[in-house]
């Protein structure tokens, strides 16, 4: 029996991704989404290609293949497919324009033309070489579309095609026994339910609704066609339903027609494409930068190399190996990694008695740096195997071959233990001991994967260093203001709060994803955002009321009245003043000291009528009995002036000041590539759409959407913080009012402020944050 091979199992294309092709045999192609890559100088023996559909991912080296072997070609190629398909191909590729007409080119030397078009009946089979068979079956998707039935000596593997809600598929496998395989599309996670339903592609939400109408519990399903930017989530999501990462097709990899398992591409290569793949797995690890997915790379890729069903992975520390991931494929075990906890004991390399632990495998491995090599665990002498054999009990498992192999550093020190057991023989179905090949191979994958761990180590503590760094300065902020302090604090946590609703929105953001590492630039981007106030005076930062400096001076003011008053006394003692002069001036002082303590909070509006009072006070000074007294200094009088809030016009400016010195001060930061933009969006959350923000003026499109996520947060949160000490926090009606209005009047970002109040964005932030006396209710129209 044969098996076919996977060229291409892909939604998209990226640097190691390649989208759908199915390897038949060598003159036979389902799609043609990888021929030139993935079969090299092979592809010239392609002549036939049977199309699923249209779509660019799936014809586009149709082109290649028969342009690259023009010259060598002796027979046609013939292209089959829906009749849609060939119109398509004729009318978009093949027309002279975008790519020449090869249909209507002859082969050097021939009548033969390059390329024949071939309409697929969706009644007929069709018969190719090695007695295997190709049946269409329609489809579901936003163009006429078609699956196969691939079979050969009465078993096969159906491949659905781009596919959405099919339950005729479902129906023909129930009714077809002989089908042991199913490869169906899953293109993009659960989120994008709206961009899935209108381009007819399945989530694993999708999936699990559509599995419902299986009958068959032995059927093995594949998946492919995965969007590569939502691979991580789309795995995640797979997994929750009960399809595990072996089950998602990877190119390379092989599908046996008799029995519909999976072989790994190694399996059947030779030792040099095992070289290749060690290459590109090597260049894999060393790319990924979260160590949980790395170690559970480490341990899938070592599996598929050596054919093992099962993989564990230690790593060492304080003297003992610690389980980080377990894998057994045959059982669905999957522990460790991005998968549940592992609440196992680790090995001691030690016991109690401080003698070496020799009888455990895994510990010896360590302890004597060396591979380990065992072709039946229940008949090694020198290990105790106890807890396997308790395993196997427990589960019906029949743990056999062993390879337990060291992990070492570039200093040559080991850190961990990789343990691979039952090497399977997909030609006799049996387990087999592991070769020299196998450990060759392995330790070579042991050596990348060690320093690719110690590397990702190495980056994370990097990480951990940054961050920790960055919470040293809200530190710092924080005893020089402890409001600064506590505003960052909450803008930060509502700024990742409003990014990880964008990525739960189905509505107008269905579209747009924040990554796990955009989130956390956003969030560093947070943090970081009032740097520049480390070198604004707190005496300003903090300005309770308008005539505060290093202290409040109206008491110098109220000692200056306190005066004036006495004096006023003693001359109408004297005989200097009359009593209603002296009531007169009095009651003045009164109502001169009165909007003095009114205009000092900063709380009120002060109007111009109030401010020409103040100023009349600086100006016009008293004389009592000869004796000049100050009721106002200009200074007193300037600050008092102040219409709204407590700062002057220049203070302002050194407060204003921090955004720039913020981005001079980030910008001097040497941030990794992935966070390069936060001092953009850090230093931009003070801009205004309309070009009316400052430090640099910038308007529309000159603003990130990152930046304008930071400015709204940092808005709301500065009207609604309830600690500051020279103002109230306002009540969400008026708050969010002010940013209705700021929209409005094309300032911040309307389309975000509507998101902000419709999703409830700003209730669930003020659940958590602010007192429950300014959670009023919110009504705004837009």
């Amino acid at each position: 029996m044969s098996s076919i091979r996977i060229l291409g199992s892909q939604g998209s294309r990226s640097k190691e991704a390649f989208t759908t092709c199915i390897y038949v045999n060598q003159h036979t192609l389902i799609d043609a989404g990888n021929i030139i890559h993935a079969l090299g100088e092979e592809a010239l023996h392609v002549n036939r290609i049977f199309f699923s559909h249209a779509h660019l991912d799936h014809i586009i080296d149709t082109a290649f293949v028969i342009d690259h072997f023009f010259s060598k070609r002796t027979e046609t190629l013939y292209l089959y497919g829906l009749p849609h398909t060939l119109e398509a191909l004729k009318k978009h590729l093949f027309n002279d324009v975008l790519w020449p007409d090869f249909s209507q080119l002859y082969l050097p030397n021939t009548h033969i033309p390059a390329i024949t078009y071939v309409e697929i009946d969706l009644q007929q089979s069709y018969a190719i070489e090695e007695g295997i068979t190709l049946t269409p079956i329609l489809a579901n998707h936003s163009v006429p579309c078609c699956g196969y039935f691939i079979e050969q000596e009465g078993s096969g593997v159906l491949f659905s095609g781009d596919t959405f809600r099919n339950e005729a598929l479902w129906k023909r496998l129930n009714e077809m026994p002989h089908i042991k395989a199913l490869i169906i599309d899953v293109s993009f996670p659960n989120h994008f339910v709206n961009i899935a339903t209108t381009s007819k592609h399945l989530t694993p939400a999708f999936l699990k609704e559509e599995m419902s109408h299986l009958k068959r519990t032995e059927l093995k399903v594949y998946v492919n066609h995965l969007k590569s930017l939502y691979t991580e989530q789309i795995t995640q999501e797979l997994a929750a339903i009960g399809i595990g990462e072996t089950m998602i097709l990877k190119d390379a990899q092989r599908i046996d027609l008799a029995s519909g398992a999976l072989q790994q591409a190694l399996h059947t290569s030779k030792n040099d494409k095992r070289v290749q793949k060690l290459t590109e797995i090597g260049t894999a690890l060393s790319a990924n930068e979260s160590l949980d997915v790395l170690l559970e790379m480490i341990v899938t890729e070592a599996k598929n190399l050596t054919n093992a069903d099962g993989g564990t992975l230690y790593l060492l520390d304080n003297h003992a190996l610690h389980f980080k991931v377990i894998q057994t494929d045959s059982l669905h075990i999957k522990m460790g990694g991005t998968s549940d906890a592992i609440s196992w004991l680790p090995l001691p390399l030690y016991l109690e008695d401080s003698t070496p632990n020799k009888t455990m495998v895994a510990a010896t491995c360590a302890l004597e740096d060396r591979l380990i090599n065992i072709p039946d665990v229940y008949e090694a002498v020198g290990f105790s195997f106890e807890g396997t054999k308790q395993f196997d009990k427990g589960t019906g498992y029949r743990s056999k071959s062993m390879l337990v192999i060291p992990m070492k550093n570039h200093e040559k020190e080991i850190i961990g233990v990789l343990q691979l057991i039952n090497k399977y023989d997909y030609n006799t179905h049996n387990v087999i001991p592991f070769d020299c090949e196998d450990e060759k191979i392995t330790l070579s994958l042991a050596s990348q994967a060690a320093i690719a761990i110690t590397n990702t180590s190495l980056i994370q503590g990097l990480e951990t260093l940054l961050e920790s760094f960055l919470k040293s300065i809200i530190f710092a902020i924080s005893k020089k203001s402890p409001y600064s302090a506590g505003h960052i604090q909450r803008m930060v946590r509502l700024s990742v709060m409003f990014a990880e609703a964008i990525n739960e929105d189905q509505t107008v953001y269905a579209n747009k994803h924040f990554s796990a590492e955009e989130i956390k630039q956003i969030n560093f981007a947070a943090l970081m955002h009032d740097i520049g106030k480390l070198a604004t005076p707190e005496q300003i930062i903090d300005k309770a009321c308008k005539l505060e400096t290093l202290f409040d001076r109206i008491g110098l003011i109220e000692t200056r009245f306190a005066l004036i008053q006495k004096a006023l006394h003693i001359a109408y003692l004297e005989g200097k003043l009359s009593l209603e002069e002296k009531s007169i001036k009095e009651s003045l002082l009164e109502s001169y000291w009165h909007l003095i303590q009114r205009s000092n909070t900063g709380v009120e509006f002060t109007n111009d009528e109030d401010r020409a009072s103040i100023q009349s006070m600086a100006q016009e000074p008293w004389n009592i009995d000869g004796m000049t007294y100050i009721l106002l200094t200009q200074d007193e009088a300037y600050n008092l002036s102040v219409q709204r809030g407590t700062l002057t016009k220049e203070e302002r400016d050194i407060i204003n000041a921090h955004a720039k010195l913020s981005v001079d001060i980030l910008n001097r930061l040497p941030f990794p590539k992935k966070y390069q933009r936060i001092p953009e969006i850090s230093g931009n959350h003070h801009e205004k759409l309309n070009g009316k923000g400052y430090p640099q003026g910038l308007q529309g499109d000159e603003i990130s959407f990152e930046a304008r996520i930071l400015a709204i947060a940092d808005i709301f949160e500065a009207l609604t913080a309830h600690d500051r000490p020279y103002k109230e926090g306002m009540p969400l009606s008026k708050a969010m009012k002010i940013l209705y209005t700021m929209a409005k009047e094309g300032e911040i970002d309307e389309d975000l402020v509507r998101f902000f109040y419709t999703s409830g964005l700003y209730l669930n932030y003020a659940k958590h944050f602010l007192p429950k006396h300014c959670m009023d209710e919110v009504s705004l129209d837009f």
